[in-house]
């Protein structure tokens, strides 16, 4: 990207994530000052400039030492030599200036936050010219005779260590990371700030994790503008542009930048709305400054507007390009009525069941908004790929779109915040063309690295890349996942579609071909109806009969039950052993005694239950009353979290029975506790399920389409691998968990080679 499109020089700012960015000129034509000016306003540590044999460094954090290489020297370790020397420091542009406007924001208190925002405008402005045309620039032209503004002044002209501040270069690519902490100062104000006079010495950090205001990182916007870009007809003459969750237009700034660099001669009309009267007022100055400075008069109009919710709004039906970051805000966290009126209303008959999440209402309207071969550019909450309550949007859109990008970033794109981060890019006109898929570990730094590598890829026209945190690739189907977009890494991609061959050959059916995966017993009241081991054993021997050992997430480990409660479970073949309260009273006088101080709680408080029936469990599952051996799984884990009950001594209550469809053998229930105890079904679970802290769900919804080997045909029972998967069951049902490392082995002839 041109550090200056208006500057007689070519220099570059060279993007790569934010912490590892550096400015590039091919030349050593400027002097040290002006390098360390343009480095350090673009919030950058290094400027590189190249000569016909030496290359030089400038950074201005380092004591303004120039270091030289000689050019035929530098090699592959030299960018990271260089990334070592550009980490984040508080003399950097954005915490120098920041810091400046806590002092501001103290200063003018709890009056209007605008106002200290209109000072940190003025204040910048005042880089380069004072007084200045409030007209001119967008802003308000509020009084600063109060805070000593012209103490800020000096200071902030002075930069840090005499480095004279770039205006221009701060507006353009330090803007987006600069107002955004502006933004947070003022949604975050604490008025017990240090006042003294100076800049504070330390940043002050604000952590919200549930919060709905989640920035847009520079690197993130820039990759989603690029690519919703290759897809617009840049041939149009005239562009509408709209952003429902503007902030302080990250993504409609960049957008223009782009443009600008591509020599686009149409008009532009852009349209952002945010809630926020700070953002809209951040974005008028910055698009104001950019219609000045970077287009000719009368090719780019704007308007932005405040609104209180987005969805409450009108919108167009004829966007070019919409492009958003909408607010995060789940069903539960929304406190207000019309915000969630508002969001059941854009969605209709589209969301299934359950919840939404705000984002959800925005990314569908969005959809809905767009002109013939309109593009939309967003990021959204993971849950929107996967979640069965969204498969009706999902199939809407992917009936209308062509999905050219689909990204899953993980947890570590927003500052301070648990999202999982996905984004879209797709064009509203259905074809054939497949999607480029981008999956990450979930890992701090990987989404930078894996935007970093998909515009390596595009330059050098690499099929796909496969690297150890993440994939970039073309599926050769998508869905991958029956109803579901979830994104999976090329190297489980492969996997699938290798299984797909044995399951042609019958070697392997689905879960749901084999099991009901049932849920266990609800009680309505744990705390009344289970009780510890300690408990059990001091009732009468005649009591005891009406419990049963409990299957929770505590109770199973590496195929090994453990002993840790018992449940209330007064039911046989017939149903409920007590017609009433008195054959209850006579017949389980301690347990009755217990319970009856929670009668009323237990009538009123659970569904279906009343005075007549306050003992009964809400829901004891009329599969588990006959006694008979089962498999079981913990709600949710992994591998380790099955164990076959030979004897059906156990009722489930956390956790899914795994109950075949037909008759199957003693021998088949060890090979399948064997084959879900194995590092391969790890692998599948990774594949189909929704993983969480602890592993996995594992329920009918997430299991039922894993692959697993059909024992129905009579050759699979000939092999000598489904007799050493018997005894591995076996073996590992007795307590040796060393055989795990053994049941990958026996599965070669069940399932493709994972690579």
């Amino acid at each position: 990207m041109l550090l200056d499109p208006q500057g007689k020089e070519k220099k570059y700012l060279m993007l790569n994530g934010g912490s590892k960015d550096f400015c590039l000129q091919m030349n050593n034509n400027d002097s040290q000052n002006i390098y360390f000016s343009d480095s350090w306003s673009a919030n950058t540590k290094n400027f590189i400039t190249i000569t016909e044999e030496i290359v030089f460094i400038y950074n201005w954090y380092n004591n303004k030492k120039t270091e030289q290489y000689p050019l035929k020297n530098v090699g592959t370790g030299f960018y990271n030599y260089l990334s070592s020397k550009s980490y984040k420091t508080q003399d950097d542009v954005v915490p120098f200036i920041i810091n400046v406007f806590r002092r501001l924001r103290n200063m003018t208190g709890k009056k209007d936050p605008v106002e200290a925002l209109n000072l940190l405008f003025k204040l910048l402005i005042s880089i380069n010219e004072e007084p200045f045309d409030t007209n001119l620039w967008g802003v308000k032209d509020v009084p600063s005779s109060s805070v000593n503004f012209e103490s800020f002044v000096d200071q902030i002209r002075k930069g840090v260590n005499n480095i004279k501040p770039n205006l221009d270069l701060i507006l353009r690519h330090t803007a987006g990371a600069l107002f955004q902490e502006a933004q947070k100062e003022i949604i975050y104000f604490d008025n017990q700030m240090d006042l003294f006079d100076g800049f504070s010495s330390k940043l002050k950090t604000k952590n919200n994790s549930y919060s709905s205001v989640h920035y847009t990182p520079q690197y993130l916007s820039r990759s989603i503008v690029e690519n919703c870009l290759k897809q617009l007809d840049l041939n149009k003459t005239k562009l509408k542009i709209f952003d429902p969750a503007c902030g302080s237009s990250e993504f409609l700034i960049e957008t223009l930048k782009q443009l600008h660099k591509q020599n686009y001669k149409g008009r532009i009309k852009i349209i952002g709305w945010d809630s926020s009267e700070s953002a809209a007022c951040t974005s008028n100055f910055l698009l104001k400054y950019e219609q000045r400075t970077q287009w000719k008069k009368g090719q780019l109009e704007f308007e932005i507007k405040q609104v209180t919710d987005s969805l409450t709004e009108h919108w167009d039906s004829d966007y070019d390009l919409i492009l958003m970051n909408p607010p995060y805000i789940s069903w539960e966290l929304l406190t207000d009525k019309n915000s969630k009126d508002a969001i059941m209303e854009t969605l209709g008959s589209a969301f299934k069941t359950g919840k939404p999440n705000q984002a959800s209402a925005f990314f569908y309207k969005a959809a809905k908004s767009l002109s013939p071969n309109g593009v939309l550019g967003c990021i959204i909450p993971t849950s929107i790929l996967t979640s069965d309550s969204y498969s009706k949007i999902r199939n809407e859109i992917n009936e209308e779109f062509t999905i050219n990008l689909l990204a899953k970033l993980g947890n570590y794109v927003f500052e301070s915040a648990l999202t999982d981060v996905s984004f879209f890019v797709g064009k509203k006109n259905k074809s054939d063309i497949l999607p480029e898929l981008i999956w990450t570990k979930n890992e701090k730094g990987v989404a930078q690295d894996v935007l970093c590598d998909l515009r390596k890829k595009e330059f050098s026209n690499s099929p796909a890349i496969e690297n150890k945190s993440y994939s970039i690739y073309m599926p050769s189907q998508f869905p991958i996942i029956i109803d579901s977009w979830k994104v999976i890494s090329s190297k489980e991609e492969k996997f699938l579609k290798d299984s797909l061959l044995y399951e042609i050959e019958k070697k392997l059916v689905k879960v749901s071909d084999v099991f009901n995966v049932k849920q266990g017993i609800r009680t309505g009241n744990n705390n009344v109806f289970i009780i510890s081991i300690e408990e059990y054993e001091s009732l009468p021997n005649s009591e005891k009969q009406y419990y049963r050992k409990t299957v929770n997430n505590d109770a199973i480990k590496n195929g090994v039950f453990t002993l840790t409660n018992y449940v209330w479970y007064p039911y046989d073949s017939k149903g409920i052993v007590f017609n009433n309260e008195t054959e209850f009273q006579q017949s389980a006088p301690v347990s009755y005694k217990r319970m009856s101080q929670f009668k009323d709680k237990l009538s009123n408080d659970r569904a279906r239950k009343d005075i007549n029936t306050w003992w009964h469990l809400s829901e004891h599952r009329a599969w588990l009353r006959d006694k008979d051996k089962r498999l079981y799984s913990t709600e949710f884990g992994k591998s380790d979290s099955f164990a076959f009950d030979k004897e059906g001594n156990f009722v489930v209550e956390r956790g899914c029975a795994w109950i075949p469809k037909k008759t199957i053998t003693m021998d088949d229930y060890y090979l399948y506790l064997a084959v879900f105890s194995s590092n391969i079904f790890d692998f599948l679970l990774s594949i189909y399920s929704k993983p969480i802290m602890s592993g996995y769900y594992l329920g009918k919804v997430y299991a039922q389409d894993i692959p697993i080997p059909n024992i129905s045909l009579p050759e699979i029972k000939n092999l000598y691998s489904y007799q050493r998967l018997v005894e591995l069951g076996k073996a590992l049902a007795d307590g040796n968990s060393y055989v795990k490392y053994a049941i990958d082995d026996a599965l070669e002839d069940f399932y493709p080679k994972i690579n």
